[in-house]
């Protein structure tokens, strides 16, 4: 276990460089690939998941528009990838046990993320609490937020009472215990 923990870490460390190289959303792709998340590009349908199948072109033509990081080992080491993603309209975290409150903060700290995310799922992150839910309130943006399986939101009805009011345009879906 050790050791996976281990290769996960050096599958989000961040390559300052590569993403001068190729770009950030190219650079991005590779690192969500790598951890086992999936990508789909602005006005393809098909999800990415091949890492060797990545696509050629010139550099800037894919942009990454939705990331399902179901099941992969995404982890807050990684987060400075989407710092230069614009056209990331949706998000699904689900089943990743590297997601933390931190991440999440992180998330809703990205300037590109804040303008351009429109969708977000967390879905059965155990070590997610109603203090990464709440850091949310900086996507402002946000028109909706599935949360599902959260162990650690102790406090469902004033966190939903508070993000709602600091976004009062959100659909929030719940499904928790």
């Amino acid at each position: 276990r050790c050791f996976w923990g281990w290769l996960n870490a050096v599958f989000n460390k961040v390559d300052y460089e590569r993403i001068q190289a190729v770009g950030p959303d190219r650079a991005a792709s590779e690192w969500l690939l790598r951890c086992g998340a999936l990508v789909r590009y602005q006005g393809y349908q098909k999800w990415q998941q091949d890492y060797s199948g990545l696509p050629t072109g010139p550099l800037g033509k894919y942009k990454i528009e939705a990331i399902n990081a179901t099941d992969s080992c995404i982890m807050y080491r990684g987060f400075d990838y989407l710092d230069g993603l614009e056209h990331v309209t949706e998000i699904k975290l689900q089943k990743c046990i590297y997601i933390q409150d931190e991440c999440l903060q992180r998330l809703s700290e990205t300037k590109s993320l804040q303008k351009s995310l429109l969708q977000l799922q967390i879905i059965s992150c155990g070590n997610v609490t109603d203090k990464g839910i709440l850091a949310l309130h900086k996507l402002t943006n946000l028109e909706y937020l599935y949360l599902s399986d959260l162990p650690g939101i102790r406090q469902k009805e004033t966190t939903v009472h508070i993000l709602k009011q600091a976004l009062p345009n959100l659909e929030l879906e719940l499904d928790l215990e």
